[in-house]
């Protein structure tokens, strides 16, 4: 149970910033280390899409539908008490785009009629190492941050960037290049009889990187970013639920002042600075253990990002929010061969009020999982179809849109007790 949660808490140190619940769903079926061979690997295919029934007026271009084909990757491996593991993704998304009417046209904002904007690249790799350095209760992760994404970006990519990489829209990769960047982390686990405690922290810091080329009306400019410093706290609980286990987790993160440099075009050098507002998660994940079911688990996640600051200091009024969501589900089936998946979720997002952009709206969407697994004796294969319904509010313009996700997926099959 220590190697457990000690892992759990080792993931969650190096991914602070995501919402806790997808990950540590993911983690707690995997992360038991005697049921891993000595390597492991994992590749997916997924073609996500949205459909609003009204397009959302953007700056760009009234947002129509929104379309992403994802192929993300993970390797991990044992060596000795030592964990490696990489990961990366590879996307191409598209957003069709049609004009703005009313006031947005009035606005000046682009009217020229409908047409889709594309983005396509890799994403930034993520290395992993997790090892005990005193005895087994006290582990180190060490984490690096490999610039491989694409970062350099015209108009139209950032355009479509600004859609799919929206929260309300989940998109399995919403984010390409974010520079190079380290992350050094500490966890300590403290056991009882039937239960372990593990509390961690890590610092990152990532170098300057330049994620986006702006279009301006005199031309183009590269926005150069050189973030500050963010430090991660987590504090996890783990114990046995019946026959089955519950873990809690949470997670606080802090952030230093960020700079920002926008130069060229023929535009004059323009400076500024924020820093983001400390952001808090607690997430629970409950596996159940059920005749005839390979799996069962019921997850829940409430994430609050706090007010940032502006260049002066100031708090920007309407910039914090709240984010739940919650989910259910399993694997009907035996241990091996074919397993019946199903499960529901939903989730609710306060929006941003500070902004009439898409990446601020507020949102409330539900869904419903249904596919196949297939378990053989080396590989564990998934397809998977994810419908969605949705309402989602920028402020501005409010509009309902359905969603669906088509995926596959095969990995190593962890050994069979």
């Amino acid at each position: 149970m220590t190697r457990r949660l000690t892992l759990i808490i080792a993931t969650a140190t190096l991914a602070a910033a995501t919402l806790a619940a997808t990950t540590l769903t993911a983690v707690s079926a995997n992360a038991q280390e005697s049921l891993l061979p000595r390597t492991g690997w994992g590749v997916a295919v997924g073609l996500s899409a949205w459909h609003f029934t009204t397009a959302i007026p953007q700056a760009s271009g009234a947002v129509a539908d929104i379309a992403e084909v994802a192929i993300p990757f993970r390797v991990r491996a044992v060596r000795g008490r030592w964990n490696f593991d990489l990961s990366g993704a590879g996307a191409f998304g598209a957003v069709h785009l049609s004009p703005n009417t009313g006031d947005g046209a009035a606005q000046g904002e682009d009217d020229t009629g409908d047409r889709v904007v594309t983005i396509a690249g890799p994403t930034d790799v993520k290395l992993r190492l997790t090892g005990p350095v005193v005895g087994d209760n006290t582990l180190v992760t060490v984490g690096f941050n490999l610039p491989t994404g694409k970062v350099g970006l015209n108009a139209d990519e950032t355009a479509a960037l600004q859609a799919i990489g929206a929260p309300a829209m989940r998109m399995p990769v919403g984010a390409f290049g974010a520079g190079a960047g380290a992350t050094l982390g500490v966890i300590h686990v403290v056991q009882g009889e039937a239960w372990a405690l593990a509390f961690g922290a890590s610092a990152e810091q990532r170098t300057e990187f330049s994620p986006i080329a702006i279009a301006l009306a005199a031309g183009k400019a590269e926005t150069q970013v050189k973030p500050g410093t963010a430090a991660h706290v987590t504090v996890g609980y783990d114990r046995p639920l019946g026959e089955g286990r519950w873990s809690l987790l949470f997670v606080g993160d802090l952030y230093s002042r960020d700079q920002l440099t926008a130069s060229g075009g023929g535009q004059a050098e323009v400076t500024g600075a924020y820093t983001l507002g400390p952001q808090y998660t607690v997430s629970s994940v409950m596996q159940f253990a059920a005749s005839r079911w390979r799996e069962a688990a019921f997850s829940a996640a409430a994430r609050l990002r706090s007010e940032f600051s502006d260049a002066t200091g100031a708090k920007v009024s309407g910039s914090s929010g709240t984010y739940l969501e919650a989910s259910l589900g399993g694997v009907r089936g035996g241990s091996s061969g074919a397993g019946f998946i199903v499960g529901a979720d939903a989730r609710w997002q306060s929006g941003l009020t500070f902004t009439d952009a898409l990446v601020g709206a507020a949102s409330t969407a539900a869904g419903v999982t249904l596919g196949i697994e297939r378990a053989g004796s080396a590989t564990l294969t998934r397809w998977t179809l994810h419908g969605q319904y949705g309402t989602f509010d920028t402020g501005r313009a409010s509009t309902t849109g359905m969603g669906v996700t088509l995926g596959l997926s095969i990995a190593a099959r962890r050994e069979v007790q």
